[in-house]
């Protein structure tokens, strides 16, 4: 039997879509397990034993609905048996519509339910994202998942090893200050402040459009180790040097998901109350959030100027005690 998922979009989203991918494997061990997805999610999925095959499309290649039916048609070589799709937009249904699979199933949103063979309601607000995509195979959403869901080889490992060494990089904390959305990236004044006074080695992960960003980080803070990998490496690269480190400090992000999921040691600072439906997977998270010294919400940015840096250490602490 053929299984395909139609993973999320953005790698946050697609890396807490890993417990799914888990699950359908244990309840269809002889099935094969095909992930679609956005070329820039793959490294997410890369090496997963519980995935037998990664279909991945740019962004052109899904852009536009000439684009979009040309490659549903062209899946249908596929022979789907089983397709869910994890996101709620209407190109996603269409496109498991086009690839003729014998069952469809995903969440009745954007009017797509004609498209799909199984409609399932969207779940109660506030449902976290991970149980949101469990619901579709599973009642046991609520069991708190102790798996490895991201996979390196030794190649990866030691190629990360090495990288680190050329730079004398060693024992250090990765930071991840940008996020997708401005107001959930890290102040660069708070960041001088949380850092203060520290001797510790610390690492920038981020895009090449965050290069710029990372550098006037490094120059506000001279006093302090800080070397910046934003926009040099592959997802996949950052993934294997992130595994590496002692714990990381991150916004509401892709990478903080991965490193929680990792079971790196993880900081996670969150506001506007999206902790609840989007915090990360993992045994060693602690979540910093001040949402609710604002009523109404004022936006991220607010939580985030109230976090101090005794909130910050305070979180490490409880992150150093955990599973001792």
């Amino acid at each position: 039997m053929k299984i395909a998922v139609y993973s999320p979009n953005w790698v946050g989203d697609a890396t807490l879509s890993l417990p799914f991918i888990h699950e359908l494997k244990a309840q269809n061990s002889e099935s094969e397990i095909i992930v679609l997805c956005k070329d820039w999610v793959a490294p997410v999925y890369q090496n997963n034993p519980n995935i037998d095959k990664i279909i991945s499309f740019s962004s052109k290649d899904l852009k536009g609905l000439v684009r979009t039916i040309k490659n549903g048609l062209g899946l249908r070589d596929q022979k789907f048996d089983y397709f869910y799709t994890l996101t709620d937009s209407f190109r996603s249904s269409l496109v498991m519509w086009l690839s003729r699979a014998k069952n469809r199933i995903g969440y009745s949103s954007q009017l797509r339910a004609p498209l799909l063979t199984s409609a399932f309601n969207l779940p109660l607000p506030g449902t976290h994202r991970r149980n949101k995509y469990l619901n579709l195979i599973s009642e046991l959403s609520d069991i708190e998942h102790r798996e490895n869901y991201i996979f390196l080889d030794e190649v990866e490992v030691n190629w990360a090893r090495k990288k680190l060494s050329q730079y004398n990089v060693d024992n250090f904390i990765a930071i991840f200050p940008f996020s997708v959305s401005h107001s959930r990236t890290f102040p660069k004044s708070k960041i001088k402040e949380w850092l203060s006074d520290s001797t510790k080695q610390y690492v920038i992960f981020g895009t090449k459009s965050d290069k710029k960003e990372a550098l006037k980080i490094i120059n506000q803070n001279r006093d302090i180790s800080i070397h910046s990998f934003c926009g040099e490496l592959t997802l996949r690269k950052s993934i294997a040097l992130i595994s590496l480190a002692n714990y990381a400090l991150a916004a509401d992000s892709g990478l903080g998901h991965i490193s929680s999921i990792m079971e790196v040691p993880t900081v996670s600072f969150f506001g506007a109350k999206r902790f609840n439906t989007t915090k990360p997977i993992g045994q060693k998270n602690i979540i910093i959030d001040k949402s609710d010294r604002c009523n109404p919400c004022n936006g991220n940015i607010c939580c985030l100027n109230a976090i101090t840096k005794a909130d910050v250490n305070t979180a490490i602490k409880k992150l150093q005690n955990i599973h001792k």
